[in-house]
């Protein structure tokens, strides 16, 4: 048994899970108001026969790393070494070269924490800081949010902050590595923050990881300083303010997302604490990613500029404005022009996220996008501080991406103009398209057909009227599914014991999708052709789906994390995921870049073996392997054959919940899916069987490729004895 199962197997999930929510026994499970997302009636669940928790109302589930990840927004190894310590499970050691980079880390941490602490002294208590207090009480923070985010000031002088952290016994070299000092031509130093307000910024976990500087006199440039770029400060992966805004973000399920240190500030001293701000650049999807750990539903807070030109020329404001930053920095380090690549790299990273680009993240990362457009000339902190009740109207009224664009192209323009439509459409109609849920697309055509005065097929000739939904008399010759299964006794074992067998064929489903990328797409068109609410919703013609498709994960019409039991492979494949959704660099180097040093290790050994070998878990004889098409058609089975079990673990869970409702348990969580959704979910499981046999070789053929496999060993072992 690996550390991982045995951390899961110590530990009773009812137990870790009851720390977080109180948890009421219903029959032989637990249930609770769902942690995730609102809701009056529970629909949180918790399975203790098998180790895993559901909630029926938004779909989240998984074991207890999933829970703790998502609760606590932990990423896997934070949670694997908290779980470990509660399981009293010594973790195994890190190499000479993991610790001695995570002693590094450490003493940088260490590092930034005494530099905080002596710019946040020389603020409250330097005669030479009066100006600095002056500015604080003038933009309206109080002595609490003074103190809660630790401001500063870094005094007028080339090496004050130097000495002092050197006379703490700190290195030049580490004040240099940590973007204290700025290194000369001629090899000599000085402080790169001087007469400046300083801001620690802090990562997801609160430590702090490097500041940005905002000048005091009003011709210095840049007008916000931030540290550069290192190991532990990367802007395109931090959020300020999110160490302190994450439970609450968790709590309402929505983060507000603004522009400036101050408007965070202001906004949680307000009582705002949903508030985050995005480091001064265009959101990047590493932030996204990491917000999505938190919340459902993302609002940008754009002054009417930045609204408008998002939605009529593609974002190219904000690139200008992120590239006249850059360069302010650049001439401040003393580096005065980025390269021609990065350029083009910060180009088409802000260029992502244009509506278009946010419209593919709503669907890629299951966000709900609006936009809240601030009043004229107003920034957050301006709103809050005259009229925070309208900062909380704003904050309601924000618009979906899709409705925001087409307000901004339409106000003030003459709609009787032909040529006016024309051009209007031009713009609407490509996002329109980009909507990934039917029924929201459906929506949208609708409402741009009415507001043109022209025919919906007329703007969307290539996307017909979906057909409606078979009457009862329709679907009277319909296939029938099959019953349900019985609840079976001894279902917790037959569990166990699955998801054991799984982690095998889970290590060859992942090393087979990182060999062969083009695999994904293949699995995500089985898995639409299968899944489809068009192909399910016949066998339930009067049933109304209660919320979006999928309800389950099983369901899901693409590959997914939650495919996978074993929770580092959860880990490695949404790293994988997030590797080909990028084009910067190589998928691979990218994933490297991406993981933990012990997911890594596990990769490189999938890596390092042939995929046949990997797949029969031997040891690898002489380079010889199934060739590519059997592979591929093996993974496909394979992970075919995975989604049955996930499909077959929904449908146990709702029959274990009707089984309690049948003892006299409560019934309230499992009414709306009592019948219809085992049905749909029996039928979506037979479905993937009827797939999975088509991946299935003919015994002619296997044998065929077994007897020359077998040729093939038998002269490779041959070879060995005699040579």
């Amino acid at each position: 048994m690996d550390q991982i199962s045995e951390i899961k197997a110590r530990l009773d999930i009812v137990e870790v899970i009851g720390d977080y929510i109180p948890l009421k026994k219903t029959g032989r499970n637990y249930k609770a108001l769902c942690p995730f997302h609102s809701e009056k009636t529970p629909s949180f669940v918790v399975f203790p026969d098998s180790q895993n928790w559901r909630c029926f109302g938004c779909g989240a589930g998984g074991d207890v790393y999933s829970f703790v990840m998502q609760y606590e927004g932990w990423d896997f190894p934070e949670a694997l070494r908290n779980l470990a310590r509660r399981a009293g499970v010594e973790l195994e050691p890190l190499t000479p070269q993991q610790s001695k980079k995570q002693e590094e880390y450490e003493r940088l941490r260490s590092l930034l924490g005494e530099a905080a602490h002596f710019f946040h002294e020389m603020l409250l208590d330097a005669p030479e800081a009066s100006h600095a207090r002056a500015y604080v009480r003038s933009r309206g923070l109080s002595d609490e949010t003074v103190a809660g985010f630790t401001l500063g000031y870094a005094p007028d002088s080339w090496d004050a902050a130097t000495g002092h952290l050197t006379r703490l016994g700190y290195e030049i070299e580490d004040l240099i590595e940590a973007g204290l000092l700025v290194v000369r031509e001629d090899g000599r130093t000085y402080d790169r923050f001087r007469n400046r307000l300083m801001i620690p910024i802090r990562d997801a976990r609160g430590n702090i990881v490097g500041f940005g500087a905002r000048a005091l006199d009003k011709d210095a440039k840049p007008k916000y300083l931030n540290s550069p770029q290192s190991g532990l400060f990367d802007k395109s992966r931090l959020l300020f303010g999110l160490d302190r805004a994450r439970r609450s973000i968790r709590e309402s399920e929505t983060a507000v997302i603004v522009e400036g240190y101050m408007d965070v500030m202001q906004a949680h001293q307000a009582g705002f604490t949903n508030v985050v701000a995005q480091m001064g650049t265009a959101l990047t999807e590493d932030q996204l990613r990491l917000l999505a750990r938190y919340a459902g539903r993302l609002i940008l807070a754009l002054d009417p500029d930045a609204a408008g030109q998002m939605a009529m020329d593609r974002g190219r404001e904000v690139i200008e404005r992120v590239s006249r930053a850059a360069a302010e920095q650049a001439s401040e380090e003393g580096v005065w022009d980025f390269d021609m690549a990065e350029r083009e790299y910060r180009a088409r990273l802000t260029a992502e996220f244009d509506p278009q680009g946010m419209i593919r993240y709503e669907s890629r990362l299951g966000f709900d996008i609006r936009v809240l457009t601030l009043p004229e000339g107003k920034d957050p902190d301006d709103v809050i501080r005259e009229d925070p009740a309208l900062w909380g109207r704003l904050i309601e009224e924000a618009l979906p991406v899709v409705e925001h664009v087409i307000r901004r192209v339409t106000d003030g323009r003459d709609l009787n103009d032909a040529k006016v439509k024309s051009a209007i459409a031009r713009q609407v109609v490509p996002l329109i398209n980009e909507v990934a849920d039917p029924v929201e697309r459906s929506h949208y055509r609708q409402r741009l057909a009415r507001l043109l005065k022209v025919e919906e097929r007329a703007l969307f000739p290539e996307h017909p009227p979906a057909k409606g939904r078979r009457s009862r008399s329709q679907a009277a010759g319909r296939e029938e599914a099959p019953p349900a299964p019985p609840v079976d006794e001894d279902a917790a074992v037959e569990s166990a014991l699955a998801t054991m067998a799984d982690y095998p064929r889970e290590a060859f489903c992942l090393a087979a999708l990182i060999r062969l990328p083009r695999l994904i797409y293949q699995i995500n068109r089985i898995l639409a052709n299968c899944l489809s609410p068009e192909k399910l919703a016949p066998f339930l013609p009067d049933w109304e789906m209660p919320g979006p498709w999928p309800p389950f994960d099983g369901l899901s019409l693409r590959v997914v994390a939650a495919d996978f039991t074993h929770p580092e492979y959860r880990a490695i494949f949404q790293a994988w995921q997030a590797a080909l959704d990028q084009e910067e660099i190589e998928p691979l180097e990218y994933l490297r870049q991406m993981l933990d040093p012990l997911a890594r290790q596990e990769v490189e050994g999938w890596l390092a073996r042939p995929l046949d070998a990997l797949h029969r878990q031997v040891t690898p004889f002489r380079a010889v392997e199934l060739p590519e098409e059997r592979l591929w058609e093996e993974a496909i089975r394979i992970f075919l054959s995975l989604r049955e079990a996930r499909l077959s673990e929904r449908i146990r869970e709702l029959s274990f919940m009707m089984a309690d409702m049948d003892n006299g348990g409560d019934a309230s969580t499992a009414r709306q899916y009592e019948g219809e959704m085992v049905v749909l979910l029996t039928r979506a499981r037979l479905r993937i069987i009827q797939a999975r046999e088509r991946y299935t070789l003919s015994g002619k053929r296997a044998s065929l490729v077994e007897s020359r496999l077998g040729q093939v060993r038998q002269s490779s072992h041959k070879s060995e004895r005699y040579s």
